[in-house]
This record gives structure tokens, C-alpha cells and sequence, in this order.
């Protein structure tokens, strides 16, 4: 009787890939860093000399 008893395994599952997160909006402080960033590289140039007079 044991015989006719087919033993069945799980197939194996492939891992899932890992999920990127969807990017939400952008934060609000964001723009206004940027503004910073620039406003200081624009200042740095011109104190070494390099926009102008």
C-alpha cells in the first residue's frame, strides 16, 4: 500500500525581488535649500574674484 503513495514537495518559490519604494513629493524645504546653495556658490565666486568685479 505504502507503494502507491506518492509523496508530493512544495516547489520551491524564487525570491522576490526587493520593492523600491514610489518617491513621494518632494519636501517643501527642498526648493528653498536649493535657493541657499545657489545664493552661496554665486557669493563664493565673486568674493575669489571669478563673476565679475
Amino acid at each position: 500500500m505504502s507503494e502507491n503513495v506518492i509523496k508530493f514537495r512544495r516547489p520551491e518559490k524564487k525570491p522576490e525581488p526587493p520593492v523600491k519604494k514610489p518617491r513621494g513629493p518632494m519636501p517643501a524645504w527642498v526648493p528653498f535649500a536649493a535657493l541657499v546653495a545657489l545664493a552661496l556658490a554665486i557669493y563664493a565666486g565673486q568674493q575669489a574674484g571669478l563673476l565679475g568685479s
